[in-house]
């Protein structure tokens, strides 16, 4: 029997599960909607099932051609969306969700699984800042609005708050959502401020056994830079920069640069640099192979369901000997014991272990291109071994590499248990006892061959975590006279977190030798071992009522209170209350006049949320190691190391946010906007206090911050047919801003090399604070006739004199720009001929300043690794003044640079996120094969990344400092983050 499945509209319709009833004979239909199956020569009964469509069952008698049209079934087309504690129909959502199904996701090539993610979700910014194997990006919802406790969302896996992404296996997961506003959010109360993630894995449903086994397999390749400069132009480079400073000291540039002693040591100029041309960063980059296999079991009958399955994944780095192996394996099964009473579990263990680098990439690939990678008797040379003392004094890259030992671990196991009982019609209840036990190891060490120092150094570290609980749910859900329907819930919810550190630090240079890498090989170093332990709780009470009219007016409202043990005994405890509304304007009466809108509704909503991520029993006075020193003699004891705040209370995020939500012509176009105003107040961060406390500052609970922007989702279906095309896009501009500070207007914090970061009311939090240049002093003349810095010579940056006064100090200081972008965008665009499918995925960030301080490093000052395009443009006199915006680099004036935006640049990019392309086998070859479906694919992860003219860093979203984490934090400061990865695989997926 043969044939074709189609939708109402034409369109072919691919995993149509077609039976023979009454038989285990069946089989799916293919990519491009057609099926094939041997069945026998006599009358029967073709079943023809599909999700959203009307079952449909043909009479036949024997083989021949049968072509199938579903209809769409309007009850099961309502796409069911995840939300806390429960589902609701996606018509009948009243908040901000959004929602991605796992179609082909597990097929990128993505270390992560919110990797996956990027670009996919309006309003939810993943930035992956490290290309480190195994790094967790970085995710925001609509902005971030705390200081000091953190801005990451709560994960919920399978109804378990307090998940690692990490342990999931993206071939497990059914779905993802996310609770973007407050109103949505505020059933987790304490927990939601910086928004909820919710996956859902993947579970059994009633029928044969159905295994499914998908693997790739590839290569990645850093996106490196191609401007490197070596041999004899390096060398003339290296004479140019000795004698430009030599100039600014007062010394005579005729002086033969090497073997006169009338020139200092510091300014000559081995001409043995010439020799050798190592780039370092080919040197230390691979082409890295990387293989993911995974592999499950689901099936079941109406009592008893389950999923099982195991997945495993090796990730070489492309920065020699660092590497990410993971392995999974997961199962979850549901039990139906009666009509009354269901029971089932969820487990899911998991092992990761990495090798990675001691260092950033950009110790490594600024290392000077005269150095040898190894001597001939196998050790490794160094800078200073060429030349003097002008040069690094750190060592040989390979030697970094190649003699540090840098390893971590994690053991990590969520596992569930649960009971339902049916107590009436449409009364349930659902006790579950939950647990996350993880497991964590960090060993180093670093051979004396690897140090700057030349000895020996190494550690051990472990930790353990165990996240206990317990969550009961009563839950009513009933239908009256097919008008009015009410859901509602009630519940309680138990959390400990207990959690114990242990570390061991050997006393540097103890090891015996170079071979035994075990601290039993050296001194242990009682300064750096120690343990600790603590712990929290988390007490919760909630409710929520959903109550619908018609299905065209809907209310939600919700309420939690949470008592944490982190606050003060007077704020312990903590109210999360939301509301919203929705009208479906379209299934009104009057909208029949309209047939071109299929779906219009409005909604509004409002919630409060709260953030308790602060350390363990701050609002006490703290006490803690502190070394001290009678008669002379170093002592270690415990002293009081923090000052307490017993009125220490919860970070809230209050949000409103209204939405609307269009669907043209069939639901062939759709739109969703919201608006949203996030204010979080309360803040938990450190103030300054009196020094006669004997503290410099205390955590309380000052300021706010303020988010607000605008969100647009657009779904089409631009063809229709034998050749399908679908685009979803997405855009999302949140602006930040700083609304107050406890009473002060700003907040200031300097790096070393100069640059500030400051909290300013009215503007966003965090950004750069320092000089504006506004070109290059050209001449004594141009010096003597410029406001300049004290100390400016020719070549330095001529900054902007802001207050008039005739001098460049600290008051002439502005806002140089944020590291946040100012609108992110997300394109997929899905196509399908035949049995091929092809999956385009782009992504762009536009906006965001990057402060790239790691040109200084290629510009020749240290007299290490040149970059072409930072050396040229540099000014060299006033004959060559280089681009006319870029100063003369010099190690003695490195501040005159570092303090202004000379070093900031716009990181906006546009990239291919990934390109997918498979091809379905036919069902009668597949037939032959005995499977039930067989796809080939290849997959590109950053086929393409373009970013702005004058950006010069690896990877425009690669921050080292890491994200906002307290009041001095540096968030945009690049050091060296490492190359984008071009990563190509090649993949199967088939099930039986």
């Amino acid at each position: 029997m043969t044939g074709k499945v189609v939708s109402a509209n034409g369109e072919a319709l691919p995993g149509v599960t077609v039976v023979l009833k009454g038989t285990s004979l069946g089989t799916t239909t293919d990519a491009g909607g057609n099926y094939s199956l041997s069945i026998p020569d006599k009358p029967g009964t073709l079943v023809f099932s599909f999700i959203g469509m009307v079952t449909q069952e043909v009479p036949v008698n024997g083989p021949g051609t049968i072509n199938v049209t579903l209809a769409d079934d309007a009850k099961a087309l309502e796409e069911v969306v995840v939300i806390g504690y429960g589902t609701v129909k996606k018509s009948s959502v009243t908040a901000a969700v959004t929602k991605v199904e796992n179609n082909k996701l597990d097929q990128i090539p993505a270390g992560r699984p919110e990797a996956a993610l990027a670009g996919r979700l309006a309003g939810v910014n993943i930035t992956q800042n490290r290309s480190i194997p195994g790094a967790a990006p970085i995710i925001r919802v609509r902005g971030a609005g705390s200081i000091s406790a953190g801005n990451d969302p709560l994960v919920v896996i399978d109804g378990f708050p307090g998940g690692n992404l990490e342990s999931i296996n993206m071939n497990d997961v059914e779905s993802i959502e996310v609770l973007k506003d407050a109103s949505s959010a505020a059933i987790y109360g304490s927990r939601g401020a910086g928004g909820v993630v919710i996956v859902t894995t993947k579970k059994g449903r009633s029928g044969k056994p159905k295994l499914n086994f998908n693997a790739y397999s590839g290569f990645s390749k850093a996106m490196g830079h191609d401007d490197w400069i070596s041999g004899q132009e390096y060398y003339d480079y290296v004479v140019r920069y000795q004698n430009r400073e030599f100039v600014w000291a007062g010394g005579d540039p005729s002086i033969p640069v090497w073997g006169d002693d009338r020139r200092p040591a510091q300014y000559q100029v081995n001409p043995a640099i010439k020799e050798n041309n190592i780039n370092w960063q080919d040197e230390v980059l691979r082409t890295a192979p990387m293989q993911n296999y995974n592999l499950s079991v689901s099936g079941g009958t109406d009592n008893v369901k389950y999923y099982v399955s195991g997945g495993y994944k090796n990730e070489q780095g492309t920065l020699l000997n660092t590497w990410y192996k993971n392995y999974s394996v997961r199962a979850n099964v549901d039990v139906k014991v009666n009509s009354a009473v269901n029971v089932g579990f969820n487990l899911n263990p998991s092992f990761s272990n990495r090798r990675y680098s001691p260092l950033d990439i950009n110790p490594l690939v600024k290392y000077p291109p005269f150095v040898a990678l190894q001597n001939p008797d196998g050790t490794y040379p160094k800078a200073r071994d060429y030349w003097g003392v002008v040069v690094t004094g750190g060592v040989n890259p390979m030697a970094i590499l190649n003699g540090s030992s840098y390893y971590s671990s994690t053991m990590n196991n969520i596992g569930e248990a649960y009971v339902g009982l049916k107590l009436l019609e449409g009364l349930n209840f659902k006790s579950s006892v939950g647990t996350n036990i993880s497991y964590n190891t960090a060993e180093t060490f670093q051979a004396s061959f690897a140090s700057n120092a030349g000895v020996s150094s190494g550690s051990s570290a472990d930790a353990r975590n165990i996240n206990l609980v317990n969550e009961n749910v009563l839950s009513y859900d009933k239908t009256f006279k097919d008008i009015h329907s009410l859901n509602g819930i009630a519940g309680a919810s138990y959390q400990k977190y207990t959690n114990r550190f242990a570390t061991i630090g050997a006393v540097a240079g103890s090891y015996n030798n170079d071979i035994i890498e075990t601290l039993n090989n050296a001194i242990v170093n009682a300064g750096a071992t120690s343990t600790s332990k603590s712990q929290w709780g988390l007490v919760s009470y909630f409710t929520r009522l959903q109550y619908g009219y018609k299905d065209k007016y809907l209310f939600s409202g919700s309420i939690r209170t949470d008592g944490s043990s982190r606050f003060g005994p007077n704020n312990k405890w903590g109210y999360f209350p939301s509301a919203s509304v929705a009208w479906r304007v379209s299934e009104e009466n009057f909208m029949d006049a309209i047939p071109a809108i299929s779906n219009l509704k409005l909604r509004a909503s409002y919630g409060a949320t709260g953030n308790f991520n602060i350390g363990d029993f701050d609002y006490l006075g703290r006490v803690g190691s502190v070394s001290y020193s009678p008669n002379n003699q170093l002592a270690k004891g415990q002293a009081q190391v923090s000052f307490g705040n017993p009125e220490l209370k919860w970070e809230k995020t209050n949000s409103y946010d209204v939405g609307v939500e269009l669907g043209l012509f069939d639901n062939r176009l759709n739109v969703v906007v919201d608006y949203y105003d996030k204010r979080t107040t309360d803040l938990l961060y450190f103030v300054g206090i009196p020094a006669i406390t004997g503290f410099s500052d205390a955590i309380s609970n000052i300021g706010e911050i303020k988010n607000h922007g605008f969100e647009v989702e657009l779904s089409t279906k631009n063809l229709v047919g034998a050749f399908t095309w679908e685009t979803d896009f997405n855009l999302a501009r949140n602006k930040n801003e700083v609304v107050s500070l406890g009473g002060v207007e700003e907040r200031i914090f300097t790096d070393t090399y100069g640059m500030s970061w400051i909290l300013k009311v009215g503007e966003p939090m965090f950004s750069y604070y320092g000089y504006r240049a506004i070109g290059v002093l050209q001449n004594a003349e141009d010096v003597a006739n410029s406001p300049v810095r004290a100390g400016s010579k020719p070549g330095n940056t001529k900054f902007a004199d802001v207050d008039g006064d005739g001098e460049i100090t600290p008051e002439d200081r502005v806002i140089l720009g944020n590291f946040q972008p100012k609108l992110i965008m997300g394109m997929v665009n899905n196509f399908a001929w035949k049995n091929f499918d092809l999956s385009i995925a782009m992504q762009a960030s536009l906006g965001a300043k990057m402060y790239n301080f790691e040109n200084e490093y290629y510009q020749g000052a240290l007299a290490g690794a040149m970059r072409r395009s930072l050396v040229e443009t540099q000014w060299w006199s006033e004959a060559e003044p280089g681009d006319g915006k870029m100063p003369a680099s010099a190690l003695s004036m490195l501040t005159y640079q570092t303090a202004a935006d000379v070093y900031i640049e716009d990181a906006s990019f546009l990239t291919i996120r990934n390109l997918n392309l498979g091809y379905t086998l036919p069902n009668s070859i597949t037939d032959k094969l005995r499977m039930d479906n067989l796809r080939l694919y290849t997959s590109v992860s950053n086929l393409l990344m373009l970013t702005k003219k004058g950006f010069h860093g690896y990877n425009p979203e690669g921050f080292t400092a890491g994200e906002i984490g307290g009041v001095n934090s540096r968030p945009g400061f690049n050091n060296g983050s490492e190359p984008v990865n071009r990563v190509v695989t090649f993949g199967v997926n088939l099930s039986f």
